[in-house]
């Protein structure tokens, strides 16, 4: 189709794997959190409960699909749009398709419909977010062979003018992803997820960035080494920036804490990642920037499970010192499935019409959002 063209000329250029620049290693880490900011002694925290208008968009049966997972908000054409993973059981099983549906107020929503399947529905689909390119939406997703870290594990991706219409299935580069491109205010886009295959034995995290501007060109490979490769497996990375263009991207690991690190070109190069007391129970989390400029990180702050999903916020965006929590009280998965957990997890969140709108998966087997107001935060 003529007017996908100029689009997807970005996405078809293959990673350059040369590392540009050399990274440092920092004695700090780039963030911290405040003395007691989680109250380990409390049910709750010590944190009040945010109020939030929240919606089910997808709920497991008997007769459905029963799992949801990897969430994805965007805005596009004055509607907020969500994507997710769906799988007939289990997790990350053949079978397992990309659905989506979208709203124009944040609390009525369409009824979800199938975005993409693999292999005739045989093969697998993860949900890997969107990106607005002018007046084209571009929907991403990771597919595999059933092995989320098989070396043919790649990055695909559909476009459409009307978010009903869409563009064949184009390869975009080999990996695995469950979040899109994010665009700096330079243009540049950055898009962050795991090496597959041979790569993972000396790297976990891929980190590509590319400036060509939605024209033709090649994704590059950001430089970054690491201390510890056995202290991460699933990296799952997220970054939010600093007033003075400093970007600082956080990633899970085994630690039972986060680590992150900074780039001051941009995510040309990257320090090696630091270990933060940022508690965390090994799940994604969703990082950014108000419009104020506060950085904000959606996570399970655990220990060990995904009960809590809470915001915790920097104004500095060096040190947390407020958090609320989004959902705190217990809750159960109703049916079986291998890698199915408890709890309100993997955050998605966008800013939208004065609200901060928030995707995750319940139980890993219903699909829910919540809108909080922007004022809300600022308690």
């Amino acid at each position: 189709m003529k007017h996908h063209n100029v689009f997807l000329s970005l996405l078809l250029g293959l990673p350059c794997c040369m590392g540009l620049l050399q990274t440092v290693a920092m004695a700090e880490p780039p963030f911290q959190i405040s003395p007691k900011l989680f109250d380990r002694d409390s049910d709750t925290l010590g944190l009040v409960e945010l109020t939030g208008e929240h919606r089910t968009l997808f709920r497991a049966t008997e007769e459905s699909y029963q799992y949801c997972h990897h969430p994805n908000l965007v805005v596009f054409r004055d509607r907020l749009v969500c994507m997710w993973s769906n799988g007939i059981v289990a997790e990350d099983e053949p079978g397992q398709r990309i659905l989506y549906c979208h709203t124009k107020d944040g609390i009525n929503w369409t009824k979800p419909i199938e975005l993409a399947n693999h292999k005739q529905g045989k093969g697998v689909c993860v949900s890997a977010g969107f990106l607005v390119s002018g007046k084209t939406l571009i929907a991403f997703y990771t597919t595999t062979d059933g092995e989320n870290f098989g070396e043919n594990t790649s990055l695909i991706a559909r476009t459409s003018v009307d978010a009903q219409i869409w563009s064949e299935p184009r390869r975009i580069v080999n990996g695995f992803f469950i979040e899109g491109p994010r665009q700096l205010p330079s243009g540049r886009l950055l898009l962050s997820g795991e090496n597959v295959g041979p790569q993972r034995k000396t790297k976990r995290m891929k980190l590509l960035y590319t400036d060509s501007n939605y024209s033709l060109g090649r994704w590059e490979e950001a430089d970054i080494e690491m201390d510890d490769i056995n202290i991460f497996s699933y990296t799952e990375p997220g970054f939010f920036s600093r007033e003075d263009g400093t970007l600082v991207m956080s990633f899970r690991n085994r630690s039972g804490f986060l680590y992150a690190s900074e780039s001051t070109n941009q995510g040309k190069s990257w320090s090696t990642p630091a270990k933060t007391n940022f508690p965390d129970c090994r799940a994604r989390f969703s990082a950014g920037n108000l419009p104020d400029g506060t950085a904000y990180l959606i996570s399970n702050p655990g220990p060990g499970h995904r009960r809590y999903l809470t915001i915790a916020l920097s104004d500095d965006c060096k040190t947390f010192d407020r958090a609320f929590m989004i959902f705190g009280k217990p809750i159960r998965h109703r049916y079986g499935g291998r890698t199915k957990s408890h709890g309100w997890q993997y955050p998605n969140a966008v800013v939208w019409k004065d609200h901060l709108h928030i995707a995750y998966s319940i139980n890993k087997e219903d699909l829910g959002t919540s809108r909080i107001a922007l004022k809300e935060l600022q308690r």
